[in-house]
């Protein structure tokens, strides 16, 4: 599938258009996308050059907006304050698609049962370079090529067979790049606290993560194998993975953060449907 959206003959409308949507928006402008084929509404969202912007989606509607894609990108919570005035302009051609935390298809369904198909997508913050990755989902008559070929400029595409497992990936890959940052961070804080200088030891900590990531990408191995490459009995790198893998604890700890921020997925569902 090419990275050019040149072809891409659809008008969009992004509800919201916050750090991730807004990364997704700004993907698609260079893989070709038109600004006359996207309106936002959002009142606070830094203006793009070319793209019609509004404050509400009453404002976009009264104005004569149409759209056959729409993404909803605000905050979960919001969607109850934005449904019923979207609702009437969602017709028979449009794909509904969302990158809220924690909303379901059957959330979307419920809400829009008009739509053509209700997409539910998982991006993540990488998807600004073309890096990122997406879980994608869908009900009703989806046009799998055209949302792949929407995806696709944004990185890597997962596509699920349903959104079950949705609540797990948003805290795996939505939320994961800022485990990793937080991640870097701290071992770059290690290294200043042994006598690096703060400059060299976040360049390392990035150049390391970097490189090592690369690497298992490109090496076709299983993370074993390759720390099997680097550590040898009784040495250095060896001393530190004890420290890394005593009594399991790395592993609860990883648990516990995507546990956490799994349910916090699930609470936000229940706010957006009004339960919470």
């Amino acid at each position: 599938m090419t990275n050019s959206l040149k072809n891409f003959t659809g008008r969009m409308l992004l509800v919201g258009c916050g750090n991730m949507a807004g990364a997704m928006l700004d993907r698609w402008l260079k893989a070709g996308l038109g600004p006359a084929q996207v309106a936002v509404v959002d009142p606070v969202a830094a203006p793009r050059e070319g793209i019609a912007q509004f404050a509400a989606v009453a404002e976009w509607h009264a104005a004569g907006g149409a759209a056959d894609w729409i993404m909803l990108g605000m905050k979960p919570q919001q969607l109850g304050d934005v449904a019923g005035t979207l609702a009437e302009a969602v017709a028979g051609n449009t794909h509904l698609l969302t990158i809220l935390a924690g909303v379901s298809l059957a959330d979307l369904a419920a809400r829009f049962p008009a739509a053509k198909a209700q997409v539910r997508i998982l991006p993540n913050l990488a998807a600004r370079i073309g890096a990122g990755v997406s879980a994608v989902a869908s009900l009703g008559d989806a046009d799998a090529a055209a949302i792949d070929g929407l995806l696709t400029p944004l990185g890597t595409v997962v596509a699920l067979a349903d959104d079950s497992t949705m609540d797990l990936v948003t805290a795996f890959t939505g939320s994961g790049p800022a485990f990793v940052f937080r991640l870097i961070e701290s071992y770059a804080a290690a290294g200043e606290r042994l006598g690096l200088s703060a400059e060299d030891a976040l360049k390392l900590a990035t150049a390391t993560f970097g490189g090592s990531t690369a690497l298992l990408e490109n090496s076709g191995e299983k993370p074993g194998a390759l720390v099997a490459q680097v550590a040898s009995k009784g040495g250095t790198t060896q001393a530190g993975l004890d420290v890394l893998d005593a009594d399991g604890q790395l592993a609860a700890l990883m648990t516990n953060v995507l546990r956490a921020a799994r349910d916090r997925g699930r609470e936000l569902a229940d706010i957006a449907r009004g339960e919470g």
